[in-house]
């Protein structure tokens, strides 16, 4: 999952966090991981960033507000999982169709470069 999405494991755990413990604040995150508040900031704002989480604005008191993150589904997180590895599957296909013209081509710029040597 890491390698699919480009997430580290503290995003990770902070997307667990979301999913199980529901839709929470940048303190209520931090609480949850153990982390300071301005790294629960930085993790949530991170998941948003890629995806994984949405930030609303609610209310609070006379006129001020707070962040709440929610996590997107997990079924969410899988289908883009899926479409990750559709495209890089798709790209590799296509690296390997022209594998044998790209590996004769490099043994010329090779034996160019190098002369002509035999192993003996």
């Amino acid at each position: 999952m890491k390698c699919a999405l480009g997430i580290r494991t503290t995003e990770i755990e902070a997307y667990c966090a979301l999913v199980t413990g529901g839709p929470t604040s940048a303190q209520g995150a931090a609480d949850r991981l153990g982390k300071s508040r301005p790294t629960a900031q930085r993790l949530l704002q991170s998941l948003v960033e890629k995806g994984l989480a949405v930030r609303e604005e609610r209310l609070i008191g006379l006129g001020g507000y707070q962040y709440i993150y929610r996590a997107v589904p997990p079924e969410r997180m899988r289908v883009a999982i899926e479409e990750t590895l559709r495209q890089w599957y798709e790209r590799m296909i296509s690296e390997l169709e022209g594998l044998p013209e790209k590996l004769e081509e490099i043994g010329k710029s090779c034996l160019d470069r190098y002369g002509q040597q035999r192993v003996r």
